[in-house]
Order: C-alpha cells, then sequence, then structure tokens
C-alpha cells in the first residue's frame, strides 16, 4: 500500500500518541497527553502549553477545545470532556481534506498499525453498513463478507462516499484497565470525520448521568 504524503504525516502524528497505561508507584503514565482522568479543568489546563480555542459548557459538563500544534504538519483538534469538573473522555480529530474520497479510507487504515502496536489487537473491530447504495453486494452479503473495519480497502470502488454518506461506518476498539479507545470514521451530509477517542472506564457512569440530566433539561 503505497500512502500519500498526507497519510505519512499522519503516521507520525500517531506514533506520538500515549502509550497503554501502566501504572506504578513510582512513576503513574498520564491517561492522556500528560493528564490524567478525574484532573479537574484547570488542571488539565495546566498540562498544555496554549490557549483553548473554545470552551462549550452545558449544565454540568464541560468540553474544552484546543487546536492541535501543527509540527507535525497535520490539521487536528484536540478536545477534552470534563462531567462535573473531572476529565472524562479526550479525543483527536483529525482535520485532512482530501478530493478523492477514498483517501479517508487510506488515512484510516494508515493510523491502525501504530494503534495496534501500542495497544494489541483490538478488542473488536466493525465495518456497519447502514446501505448497500454503490456496492456490488447486497447488505445481507455485506454484513458477513464486509463486516470488518479491515475488510474495507482504499481501492474500493465508492467506499469513501458511502462513509460520507453515512452509509458505511468503520471502528476499531481497544480497552485498558483504565481506558477505552475507539478509532472512527464516520460520515453524513458528504463530511468525513475521523477521530481518534480516549472514555475513562472509572469515570464513564458518571459522564452517562451528566449526559442523562442535560437531555432531561432540554426537555
Amino acid at each position: 500500500m503505497k500512502l500519500t504524503y498526507p497519510s505519512v504525516l499522519l503516521l507520525g502524528v500517531l506514533l506520538a500518541l500515549p502509550a497503554c497505561p501502566e501504572q506504578t508507584a513510582e512513576s503513574p503514565t498520564p491517561d492522556f497527553r500528560n493528564a490524567f482522568w478525574g484532573m479537574t479543568q484547570e488542571q488539565v489546563k495546566s498540562t498544555e502549553s496554549v490557549t483553548p480555542a473554545e470552551i462549550h459548557q452545558i449544565g454540568e459538563e464541560v468540553i474544552v477545545k484546543y487546536d492541535a500544534p501543527l509540527e507535525e504538519g497535520v490539521p487536528r483538534r484536540l478536545i477534552y470532556i470534563f462531567a462535573k469538573d473531572k476529565l472524562v473522555r479526550a479525543k483527536y480529530i483529525f482535520d485532512q481534506e482530501h478530493e478523492e474520497l477514498n483517501d479517508f479510507i487510506l488515512d484510516f487504515r494508515t493510523a491502525e498499525p501504530p494503534l495496534r502496536e501500542k495497544y494489541g489487537k483490538p478488542a473488536s473491530e466493525h465495518a456497519v453498513w447502514e446501505n448497500d447504495a454503490f456496492q456490488l453486494e447486497r447488505l445481507p452479503y455485506l454484513d458477513q463478507d464486509r463486516a470488518l473495519a479491515s475488510d474495507i480497502l482504499p481501492s474500493d470502488q465508492y467506499a469513501g462516499l458511502s462513509v460520507s454518506l453515512g452509509y458505511l461506518r468503520l471502528f476499531s476498539q481497544w480497552v485498558t484497565p483504565r481506558t477505552r479507545i475507539v478509532h472512527a470514521l464516520t460520515g453524513a451530509n458528504s463530511r468525513i470525520t475521523h477521530q481518534i477517542e480516549y472514555r475513562s472506564s472509572e469515570f464513564e457512569a458518571l459522564e452517562n448521568t451528566v449526559l442523562h440530566q442535560n437531555t432531561s433539561g432540554l426537555r
């Protein structure tokens, strides 16, 4: 598989992602970048060298967004999510633009090897087909023959278009003692989102409670 220039840069970004957390009494490893789950918003801000680009608050949920450093040459956004002033989730969203939509499939596949190197074999991976338009096979066959994210290739005609329309979603997931990592390629309305999300296992219930309260308050 020949890598395009943006994909080579993306590979450099991914090799710098946090390693699988292994806590020791002498030198605990951060859960995400230089932060630990449960840190307050101010504590997390102190780990970053730049000012947040945006801060949004909905009830007891706060979303802090950064325009991540571009030394690697790949535009990306960095997002921290807090529930009751505790860090519960974080993610990278990559902002590459491609005229050839299948280049997003290449980006996803380029990201997989370094993630597998750091976290091992995924606990699960899926190619979720919602619509078989533009495909030679119908949904029952796609659900059987092309059910894994690794089954989808950059050479597959219209795969990128299917993602952009929400007809196809790609996911890989890893689970560590403290964190659930989800690598996803999704789309809607002709826009594609490529992201890697880190979620605290300990504080997932807290986040769900806060999200439920926010949703209830909007009714």
